[in-house]
């Protein structure tokens, strides 16, 4: 009898002593990934001394714009959860080349005389207002709050779809509704409402979400077409039923993402807030599917998993200046970091606002494990489709929001739009 006891309880020492060394082991790859990640991110921030960003791969530089505001949101998040000051400061600094000391904006080369500080027309300018709420919280300087109600004035004034509630993505693409526009706009008009105790300002965004799931839903793919045209003479990118032809990852991150960062600032007692709980239930759920069982990350096209397709050069890849081909290719769809990012970051957010249980969590952290093992190398993110959209003007014709113009579109690393979504994952997690 004492040497049955004896061996059962020499079992569970050795299942206990197992125990503790996967904890210790898990706890000390936690412990160097963090410093990976603080030194990456110190590393960005370091390299831009001024007003020309280290994580900016595109030419929205000197103005206020969506890429830089992806990749302050993130610092900020990271100031939130180490208390250091220094990665607050850091927003204040680079936020106030752009915002002088009466609440305007302004370039900070002036010598671009041909440059607006502030684009007017496009829901893109509006998603780097979503910080100045924060600025204003850690600083107490109303010039903040006026840049605030200039950026709300100039979002009321746009154009709207023929419902009255959504708006064009920019004036120069009129009548067009995109995913991406739901993340630029939603989160600062839902802050909005709470510094200004308008529940009104719900009702609109019910409104809008309502629009989108009608027309740009799926039913048997469970996801979001790209983009949807509302006017009565089609596009040339849109189906019959006015949508674009595929489901390009980053949009469907953005479209979640939006959601997952509304919920933050909707009211528990609020009356839209169910409908918006299903609506992200849904779309987490309809885009879960599609993960990839190896690497736990999804696709440039979301859909077409393990698929290729022969990309005509003249057609794509030259207007698209996608310097890797110099003629025809044929090219694999890919595994994609920024929109598995935010799919990552979604869930996890989701998890720790009590909106979705423990096994959603434990998803959200083995994607965004799957993009730290995959894409992130030596100190660099890679895998970021460093731009996509739909045509609307002269030289644009080639993103017709095909299979083959989102595998044309350029590849890149260390692109805010993807390290901004990766820092918001690692700090959600």
């Amino acid at each position: 009898m004492f040497k049955k006891i004896f061996i059962v309880n020499l079992l569970l020492l050795s299942i206990f002593l197992i125990s503790c060394s996967k904890s210790n082991k898990k706890e000390e790859e936690e412990k160097d990934n963090r410093d990976e990640l603080t030194k990456y991110v110190d590393n960005l921030i370091e390299k831009t001394p001024s007003y020309f960003p280290n994580w900016n791969k595109e030419s929205f530089k000197n103005r206020w714009n969506y890429i830089d505001g992806v990749f302050l949101k993130s610092i900020i998040d990271f100031y939130k959860k180490t208390n250091d000051s220094k990665y607050m400061d850091f927003v204040v600094k680079y936020t106030d080349y752009y915002i002088n000391q009466y609440g305007g904006f302004v370039c900070p080369d002036r010598s671009s005389s041909n440059q607006t500080p502030f684009i007017q027309d496009e829901l893109d300018s509006i998603c780097e207002s979503r910080i100045l709420f924060d600025l204003y919280e850690y600083t107490d300087n109303a010039k903040y709050l006026t840049a605030i109600e200039y950026t709300k004035d100039t979002l009321y004034r746009m154009n709207k779809t023929s419902n009255g509630y959504n708006y064009w993505h920019k004036y120069s693409y009129p009548n067009q509704v995109w995913l991406d526009g739901m993340y630029m706009y939603v989160p600062f008009l839902a802050r909005y409402s709470l510094l200004k105790n308008d529940s009104s300002i719900f009702d609109d965004i019910k409104h809008q979400y309502e629009f989108i799931r009608e027309k740009m839903y799926d039913s048997s793919k469970k996801l979001y077409y790209h983009g949807y045209d509302d006017s009565d003479e089609k596009i040339f990118w849109a189906q019959a039923n006015g949508c674009s032809r595929s489901f390009w990852l980053r949009s469907m991150g953005w479209y979640i993402t939006s959601l997952a960062d509304l919920l933050e600032y909707v009211p528990e007692n609020n009356s839209n807030r169910g409908y918006f709980v299903n609506l992200y239930k849904e779309a987490i759920d309809g885009i879960l599917q599609y993960k990839d069982s190896s690497s736990n990350m999804f696709y440039q096209v979301i859909d077409k998993a393990g698929e290729g397709a022969n990309v005509p050069y003249v057609v794509y890849l030259a207007p698209l200046k996608n310097k890797k081909y110099s003629t025809d290719a044929y090219i694999e769809n890919y595994l994609e970091s920024s929109g598995s990012s935010l799919i990552s970051y979604s869930i996890l957010k989701g998890a720790n606002l009590g909106i979705l249980n423990d096994n959603y969590k434990q998803t959200g952290e083995e994607i965004f494990s799957g993009v730290y093992d995959h894409s992130f190398k030596d100190n660099t993110l890679n895998d970021i489709c460093i731009t996509a959209g739909l045509g609307g003007g002269e030289g644009k014709e080639c993103r017709d929001g095909s299979f083959e113009y989102y595998l044309a579109e350029p590849v890149g690393s260390n692109d805010a739009k993807g390290v901004g979504p990766f820092i918001m994952a690692y700090i959600a997690k």
